[in-house]
This record gives C-alpha cells, sequence and structure tokens, in this order.
C-alpha cells in the first residue's frame, strides 16, 4: 500500500497527538500512525501512577519562567542543550492553558491549583492531574477528532524512513502482513522511548525503542542515550509508580529473610532515615546524593538472590495511617498526595494500611534520543523528533512534571513547523539507492524463522541487570555484544514467509541497548542517572554530550 501526505505523524502519544494537532491547524494533511488503538498508545495511556506531574511557571512572570528553566539545566548537569530548555519553560504556560481549555482539571486545594516541589526543583511548581495522562490523552483525542484533515491510520508497524536527496521524505513499514509506504514532506517521529527493552517497566509493550533505531539507521544523530529515568515502584501484587514523596514516611523495606535492605550496603555515617530524606525530593533514581542507595540496595539485594518471592524486595506502609502523616515534620506534599496515592491503590485491590508489597527498581522514561533544534528538527531534514524519543531538553537528570509538558510544547512547535515545510515542497525527490537497500533489508528481516521469545527475555534479563542502576565495563561490555548477537541471530536464520512485526521490534530493541551501552561504555564517571560502580564520581572531563551517529 502506498499513500502520500503532507505531514506524517508516528505515534499516538501526548507528543504525537499535539503534533498533529498543531500540523492541522496549519490547513495541511496529517496522517497520524499508530501500532494500537489510539486509546491504548503509548506510555501516556499506561496506567501505572495514581497522578500526572505537570510543571508550569505563572503566565507572564519572567522570574518563575527563569527559575523552572534553571532548574532543568541544573537538573541537566552540564548535559542539556539550555535553548532547548528555555523554549520548554517559556512555553510551559500557555500549553498548560491550552490543556485547561480543552478539559483537563488540574487538582486544588481551598480554591486555587495545587502545587508540590517535584524532583530535582527549587519551589512548588508542579501542578498535579490525577489518573496520570488518562485526562490529557482523552482531551487531545477530542481535539484531534474535531480537525478532518487529520486522518488516522492503527495496527501499522512503521520500521525504518525513507530518504532522498539526503533528507527524510517519508517511511516504511507494515500494515495486516502487507508492505505500506507512506510519501510525506515532513515525518514526525513520536513512538516513544523503550521500555520494552527491560525485565520491568512503566512503559506499555508497544514502546520498543523503533524511534532511535530508524533514526539511527537513516543518519539521525543520537544523543544522551545514557541517561534515563530508573524509578523504584510496587511490583506485586500490582505495578505502579512509588512517588518520591512517599518516602518521607520511611517504609520498612526488607529482604526475603525479613532483613533491612541496607545492611553492609550504606558508608559509614550514613544512615536508612538518611536515604530515604534524600530520596523525598526526586522520585528518580540519581548518583547526585544520598538517595542513591535506595535503589543500589533494592538492585543489589535482588541480584545476591535475597529478593521477595516476586523478584523485589518487600515494603511495609502499613504505620502510614492519617495521624502519622500529620505529625510529619515537614511536607513535600505527601498530606495532599498520600490519600490520593492510597484510595488510588485501594480502588485497584491494594489497601497498603492493612498489607506489605513488594517494590522494585523499574526503567521509566528516556532522558535522551534524537538530536533536535529548537523547532524540534532532527539532524535528518525533514524529519522531526518529539516527546520520550526526542534528546536536548533533558540532561543527566529531568525534572519531575517536565515530560509531560516537553511533549506538548514541542509537539506544538514540531506540527507547526513541520506543516510549514510541506508548505515549501513542491516534490518529493525519489529514493536514495542506500535507502532502497535497507528497505529490503529490514523486510527480509522481519521474514525470518526466529524464535523471538527466547531471545527478548535474555536481551530484557541482561538489560534490567546492566544498564540501570549499576552499571560497570564489564557489564556494558556483555550488554552490547549481546545487542549484536541478537542482530546476527536474526541476520543469519532461515526465510520465513509474512513479515513479523515482533522481529523488528526485536531489532529495534537490541539496537537501542547497544546504543545506550555504547555511550555508558564511553561516560567513565557517574553524573545523574548514568552510575558506573567502577567510576562512582562526576568527572568533569564530561561536562560534554555524547553523540551516536552512523559514519558513512
Amino acid at each position: 500500500m502506498d499513500i502520500v501526505t503532507d505531514v506524517l505523524v508516528i505515534g499516538a502519544g501526548t507528543a504525537g497527538l499535539r503534533s498533529a494537532i498543531a500540523a492541522a491547524d496549519q490547513g495541511v494533511s496529517v496522517l497520524l500512525i499508530s501500532k494500537s488503538e489510539i486509546e491504548k498508545s503509548g506510555t501516556t495511556n499506561a496506567d501505572v501512577a495514581e497522578m500526572a506531574g505537570f510543571n508550569a511557571a505563572q503566565a507572564n512572570n519572567d522570574y518563575e519562567i527563569d527559575l523552572h528553566y534553571q532548574d532543568m539545566v541544573n537538573a541537566g548537569q552540564e548535559v542539556v542543550d539550555k535553548e532547548l530548555a528555555m523554549v520548554v519553560a517559556q512555553n510551559a504556560p500557555s500549553v498548560m492553558k491550552e490543556l485547561q481549555d480543552w478539559g483537563v482539571a488540574f487538582e486544588e486545594e481551598e480554591g486555587t491549583l495545587f502545587t508540590f516541589q517535584s524532583c530535582f526543583s527549587s519551589y512548588p511548581r508542579t501542578h498535579v492531574i490525577k489518573g496520570h495522562g488518562r485526562q490529557i490523552a482523552v482531551s487531545l483525542r477530542s481535539e484531534v477528532s474535531k480537525r478532518k484533515n487529520i486522518s488516522i491510520l492503527t495496527g501499522a508497524t512503521i520500521v525504518g524512513l525513507l530518504r532522498g536527496d539526503f533528507q527524510c521524505i517519508g517511511a516504511y513499514g507494515v500494515l495486516h502482513g502487507e508492505e505500506l509506504t507512506v510519501h510525506a514532506k515532513a515525518t514526525i517521529l513520536a513512538s516513544g522511548g523503550c521500555g520494552m527493552a527491560f525485565k520491568r517497566s512503566f512503559s506499555p509493550p508497544d514502546v520498543a525503542g523503533g524511534a532511535y533505531e530508524m533514526a539511527y539507521s537513516a543518519g539521525a544523530v543520537i544523543q544522551n542515550i545514557e541517561f534515563m529515568q530508573i524509578g523504584i515502584g510496587f511490583s506485586h501484587p500490582l505495578v505502579n509508580i512509588f512517588n518520591g514523596y512517599l518516602w518521607q514516611g520511611h517504609p520498612v523495606l526488607t529482604d526475603a529473610g525479613g532483613n533491612e535492605i541496607f545492611s553492609r550496603m550504606l558508608p559509614k555515617g550514613v544512615t536508612a532515615n538518611d536515604v530515604y530524606d534524600a530520596h523525598v525530593w526526586h522520585f528518580p533514581f540519581s548518583s547526585k546524593d544520598n538517595s542513591k542507595y535506595l535503589e543500589i540496595a533494592i538492585n543489589r539485594t535482588i541480584a545476591q538472590g535475597l529478593g521477595s518471592p516476586n523478584g523485589g524486595v518487600h515494603a511495609d506502609l502499613r504505620h502510614m495511617d492519617d495521624a502519622y502523616i500529620a505529625n510529619l515534620s515537614h511536607d513535600t506534599g505527601i498530606a495532599h498526595m498520600w490519600p490520593l496515592a492510597r484510595d488510588f491503590l485501594r480502588n485497584r485491590g491494594v489497601d497498603l494500611l492493612k498489607e506489605t508489597v513488594e517494590v522494585a527498581c523499574f526503567q521509566h522514561a528516556m532522558n535522551g534520543g534524537v538530536k533536535i533544534d529548537h523547532h524540534s528538527e532532527s539532524t535528518l531534514p525533514g524529519l522531526y523528533a518529539v516527546g520520550e524519543c526526542a534528546g536536548g531538553p533533558h540532561g543527566a537528570d529531568r525534572l519531575g512534571g517536565n515530560m509531560f509538558v516537553t511533549s506538548l510544547v514541542y509537539g506544538r512547535i514540531a506540527g507547526e513547523h513541520a506543516a510549514k515545510r510541506s508548505m515549501q515542497v513542491s516534490s518529493l525527490p525519489g529514493m536514495d539507492v542506500a535507502s532502497v537497500e535497507e528497505q529490503q533489508k529490514k523486510y527480509a528481516s522481519m521474514r525470518k524463522r526466529v524464535d523471538i521469545s527466547p531471545l527478548l527475555s535474555e536481551l530484557q534479563d541482561k538489560a534490567q541487570s546492566s544498564l540501570l542502576v549499576d552499571r560497570t565495563e564489564r557489564g556494558l561490555e556483555e550488554m552490547l555484544q549481546f545487542s549484536e548477537t541478537v542482530e546476527d541471530t536474526i541476520a543469519s536464520a532461515s526465510e520465513g514467509k509474512l513479515p513479523e512485526t515482533k522481529i523488528y521490534d526485536l531489532l529495534s530493541i537490541a539496537k537501542t541497548t547497544w546504543l545506550i551501552s555504547k555511550s555508558a561504555l564511553e561516560r567513565k564517571e557517574s553524573r545523574g542517572s548514568h552510575h558506573r560502580s567502577d567510576y562512582p564520581d562526576k568527572d568533569a572531563r564530561f561536562d560534554r554530550i555524547i553523540e551516536q551517529v552512523i559514519r558513512s
């Protein structure tokens, strides 16, 4: 099947939907492609938290906007693109106003909008939306349905980008077992991160790193890919984010034998309560402070075979009743947020005041990705990247409540500029020979006879142990080599018949873990979310962004 459109948007989460709306509002034709039904597509629709944070300063308050920017730069630790960060801070108030106009309800307290001081922030600016990204997704889908120049194609897996005359001219993939080619004057990647690479992730199973593989294979620059958000989550009897404010209640963590997990793992002078109190101020793992020992202790307890029955560690929050919460000496939002979390989980069948649960380390979101400029365009002309697959606005650490806002800001920017580009392109050039050959190779690989499950399971296990909180040269080298083994195994397999998109998912996961490993090996230090236990200190020689690109 061949399709022609002005703007192609790949992915139907927050970033993709906002991109499609912005492009359509310029009057061009837009094709929005999603692997699954858009009501189920991407991380925005993943029901893994009681709330979503949303960072925005007060509109027209230059002082607060500058503080938002400075917090992003400080959290980025010398590896954030400052221009891209400023764009986010300046546009955050207006995209929040758009969401309110489109029906998204932000939490209030005593008649005013409730805010709290979220991860790595200097003051309370994080607004709260109940139900994680559900409200955002519903509002954006409603706006998409109002624009008749947006066509939606579901059930299609895009596996590569078309190139001609040194620019992106569309994409190709598989639809219901048949080859699909989309010719587009501008293409927007919005297909998310790579949660499927890990044994434990808060992302849904359709998020498999395709954006990174496609962009890298097409010659676009990938940057900061070694940085990702890693966080602790409830792992049994349900999966849910364990938000940072909960550590203010000092939950009790124990191994399979009932022993407190910090035994023999903390340096002299650091207590478990010190670790909890440091982690109150940010949900994700960071090597910048004593909070790091929490994820390290959990990870090592499990690696040593001392984990709880379902592969985590035991967590006891039963002491955190209303009276206990009311008597806490300082407040990071827990007084307002704890009832939301408690009731949210209770409605899902888990009463934290009556039963212990299990927690573990999860991959949450990528901080790096496809290098973009302030128009959200990649280094390959005609190709734009937004949301979790884009790199630059975030650095070594990312502010809590900044992913949805960044997706909306750059979604709007990418859609507008992709539409303007499409208006300036009178006709598309023919495909480069290299692009044709790559397309043929991709289709051939998806027709291989490959037993996917054991390869994927082993890859996920290795990524879980080697790419999260305790990176070492040996582990990264082994991960790099196994990623290459997966690609070689597929290439050498016998021919099958119909193309199987799960094979492409496996290939894209392998390429993404290869890219992460390669960058993490080069960064011989610990900085933010990147922790090398063999290089535990930050090193000024690495005050730079690491890039990966295919060299011709």
